[in-house]
């Protein structure tokens, strides 16, 4: 599934490349995918112009003039797609939007895990797809005492806690594992144990891992995820621990141990992790 890094690099090339932009015509084909009825959202969107793109954790918010929010998950193999007029169209497209210069948007989902869902912007905070989405771990308002005072009074695993959208919106599995590498954090720990120390290394390894994950533009699986452009991400090439159970570290050269915390594979090293 697309996490906060993958999320984020299609929200930045969004941003540069169709804010402004008219959203001319839509052409929907109702699937599950919708939680809003497909007609109703080509209809209400059709003639609007794009003001800008937000992001709530793994959420993509795309505000338009005159108040109108379409809500956008890209679930388990969920694409978002700027294509040009003459350019054959993928499978499995739910939604495509004929922009004014002639390119088109097309979301797009062959398991249909993800979902769009148009609101009103002043009822955004209130859909029940965001009302429970916590702190991004990249906002500078999530500061150093507000993470170890949320953190420290949790009596659970840190790897669970770290994937809490409730607590921190947008981290999963793949980034998880590689952020308790890098603060040198075993992901069974509890967060009640950890040290003012530790708690700051977790703190600055969340931001340095995701923010390097965003400069490869995520991390693509078999292609799953591609970018805008439909580029893979290639932060796979940096990452330590993910998937990596059995190998060396690279740290240490110590096998890697792969066991399961919360009904989840985590894969750790049992001598530079604590």
């Amino acid at each position: 599934m697309p996490e906060l890094p993958e999320v984020e690099t299609i929200r930045r090339q969004l941003a540069e490349a169709v804010d402004g932009a008219r959203w001319e015509t839509l052409t929907a084909r109702p699937s599950s995918l919708f939680r809003t009825p497909a007609r109703a959202v080509a209809e209400r969107l059709k003639g609007a112009k794009l003001d800008m793109v937000e992001r709530r954790g793994k959420t993509l918010l795309f505000c338009f003039e005159g108040g109108w929010v379409l809500l956008a998950h890209l679930g388990m193999s969920g694409q978002i797609l700027l294509t040009p007029p003459a350019e054959p169209q993928p499978h499995h497209r739910h939604l495509t939007v004929h922009l004014n210069d002639g390119r088109q948007l097309v979301f797009r989902d062959p398991r249909r895990f993800g979902f769009l869902k148009l609101v009103r912007r002043e009822a955004v905070n209130d859909v029940k797809e965001l009302a429970n989405v916590g702190a991004d771990p990249l906002d500078p308002a999530l500061t150093w005492d507000k993470f170890a005072s949320d953190f420290k009074a949790r009596e659970s695993k840190v790897k669970p806690l770290l994937m809490s959208q409730r607590l921190f919106a947008g981290i999963g599995n793949v980034y998880a594992d590689e952020i308790l590498y890098h603060a040198r954090v075993r992901p069974a720990r509890l967060a009640i144990e950890l040290s003012p120390v530790e708690l700051k290394e977790l703190y600055h390894a969340i931001r340095q891992v995701l923010s390097t994950a965003i400069g490869y533009g995520g991390t693509s699986f078999d292609e799953a995820f591609v970018d805008l452009y439909g580029r893979p991400g290639l932060y796979g090439g940096c990452l330590k621990v993910y998937g990596r159970g059995g190998e060396p570290c690279m740290r240490c050269n110590t096998p890697l141990k792969a066991v399961q915390i919360g009904g989840r594979s985590s894969v750790f090293c049992s001598h530079c992790q604590k």
